[in-house]
C-alpha cells in the first residue's frame, strides 16, 4: 500500500490532542463499519484459517493473550 500526502483537515491543529485523539477514533469508527470493504492479503487469510485448524486439532497449542503479551514485551527490552 502506497502512503500519500493528504492534507490535514482544517482546524485539526488547532484541537487539543486529546480531542484530535477522539477525532481520529470516530474517523476510525466510520472506516470499520463496512468491514467487507477493507483489503485482507490472501495470505493473511490463509495464515488465519491455518492457525484455526491447528487450533482445532489441538486447543493446548493455543496461549492466552496475556501471556504472549508479555513474552513480547520481554522481547522487546
Amino acid at each position: 500500500m502506497k502512503y500519500t500526502s493528504i492534507p490535514e483537515p482544517p482546524g485539526f491543529s488547532k484541537l487539543s490532542k486529546a480531542e484530535q485523539i477522539c477525532y481520529l477514533q470516530v474517523l476510525w469508527d466510520r472506516i470499520v463499519e463496512s468491514p467487507g470493504e477493507l483489503p485482507v492479503p490472501q495470505s493473511h487469510i490463509e495464515l488465519a484459517e491455518q492457525r484455526l485448524a491447528d487450533y482445532r486439532r489441538d486447543p493446548t497449542v493455543a496461549r492466552p493473550a496475556h501471556d504472549v503479551l508479555e513474552r513480547l514485551g520481554k522481547k522487546t527490552r
